[in-house]
């Protein structure tokens, strides 16, 4: 034991091996750790006043810290034993307190996990969305200055342009302050940051916004002169590639019922065309059912042109238009925007699934049927646990009934129109 000064630090010997510890004369606990590598680090040891449990805390390396400052530092954490505090506890506090809401979400899309695994690559856009984009001015402050307050407030001013995008916002925003809290408990079982999550706390007084269910569909009457348009503007020779390309993306999601996001992506090496039962198979769902669905005629004629288009080393069925980020299409807005000219009402692509699900309806598919094409689980018991809901090979007859409705619908249109135009 001596008095410890910044010279004598600096000649302290190496050890041969392992380590030797120096502690000095003057402050009892404070000391320096020296390694057989050479490195050297200012420690505090004790024991925690009330429980006896000694602690060994390291401050920081010698060559980065003044002998004064480091004996200021043990002194803090001297007197945290003293008052009956753990430092190394202390120390997540401290760090916790210091967590941007940008890096809680970091931590989160990285490392959430649900029963179905990892968060999917939407789940992961839509968050780093809400914080980077809508939540930006809060994104690189700590989430302790997120109050009930502030939620309350921004809630609000959300609610008056996007009823709806509020209340994903402030979903999302109420996960990553929880995910804050629970991955930052202390070891005695405390929450060091965010004791109530604020969003929880704002809305036992707040109202979320009221969601109207949607239950828009492309009216069956109209779908002939829809198909019609669609396999007009899919004519290589007369439209842009990304045009027939979102044609095609709108017709395979007609004749599927697909969510826009896991049609879109489809890769070939989805895609089975040569089997004796043609299918594709989405591995990346919603609900994480990796499901296998039959191709009608109707579908192997749209992706054979599909393959007629495809440049060397395409990976996607519908590409995005060259030069974008994102190497597959996202949805078709242009396109869907004359499917509701001729609808007659603002459609979404999500409102297409709604529309296969009517026309298979329409041709008397039995409604269970429907929707396990549309990889909707089934909610009864004997359907979840006697029905093949992953290879879907077997409901064939069902999607090829759907496609011939279809395209009899189109057949129908072109009649009427040129009756209308003899007149």
């Amino acid at each position: 034991m001596a008095k410890l000064s910044n010279s004598s630090v600096a000649s302290l010997p190496v050890p041969a091996k392992g380590q030797k510890l120096h502690w000095c004369s003057s402050l009892s606990g404070f000391g320096v750790r020296v390694t057989a590598s050479g490195a050297k680090s200012y420690i505090v040891q004790g024991r925690i006043k009330g429980t006896g449990k000694e602690r060994r805390y390291t401050i920081g390396p010698c060559h980065l810290l003044d002998y004064a400052e480091a004996r200021k530092r043990a002194l803090d954490r001297l007197r945290e034993l003293h008052d009956g505090k753990d430092p190394q506890v202390e120390k997540r506090k401290r760090l916790a307190q210091g967590l941007t809401l940008r890096e809680v979400m970091k931590d989160y899309i990285k490392n959430k996990r649900t029963k179905h695994g990892p968060l999917r690559p939407s789940s992961k856009a839509d968050i780093e969305k809400c914080v980077t984009k809508v939540l930006a001015d809060w994104a690189d402050k700590p989430v302790t200055t997120i109050t009930r307050e502030s939620v309350v407030k921004r809630f609000r001013e959300l609610s008056a342009s996007g009823p709806a995008q509020a209340n994903q916002v402030f979903r999302n925003l109420r996960a990553l302050c929880n995910w804050a809290r629970e991955t930052s408990v202390a070891p005695d079982g405390t929450y060091p940051i965010l004791p109530i999550n604020p969003v929880v706390q704002a809305f036992k007084s707040v109202q979320w916004n009221k969601e109207e269910a949607r239950e828009e569909f492309v009216p069956l009457p109209k779908l002939g002169a829809v198909w019609n348009m669609l396999t007009e503007r899919a004519d290589n020779e007369r439209f842009h590639p990304a045009d027939v390309t979102a044609a095609h993306l709108v017709m395979f999601l007609i004749l599927t019922g697909a969510r826009i996001g896991e049609g879109s992506a489809l890769r070939w090496s989805q895609v089975n065309l040569d089997d004796e039962v043609p299918s594709f198979t989405f591995a990346e769902t919603k609900n994480h059912n990796v499901v296998t669905i039959p191709l009608s005629t109707q579908l192997q004629a749209l992706l054979k042109a599909r393959v007629a288009v495809r440049r060397k080393n395409e990976e996607y069925v519908f590409p995005s238009r060259a030069g974008t980020k994102v190497p597959h299409m996202r949805d078709a807005r242009g396109t869907m925007e004359r499917v509701s000219k001729i609808a007659g009402m603002h459609l979404h692509n999500h409102d297409l699934r709604r529309t296969f699900i009517a026309i298979g309806l329409e041709c008397g598919v039995e409604m269970w049927k429907a929707e396990i094409l549309t990889n909707h689980l089934p909610q009864s018991i004997t359907l979840k646990h006697y029905t093949q809901t992953r290879d879907l090979r077997y409901l064939l007859p069902e999607a090829q009934c759907i496609a011939d409705w279809v395209a009899e619908q189109a057949r129908i249109a072109n009649g009427e129109n040129v009756v209308q135009l003899r007149a």
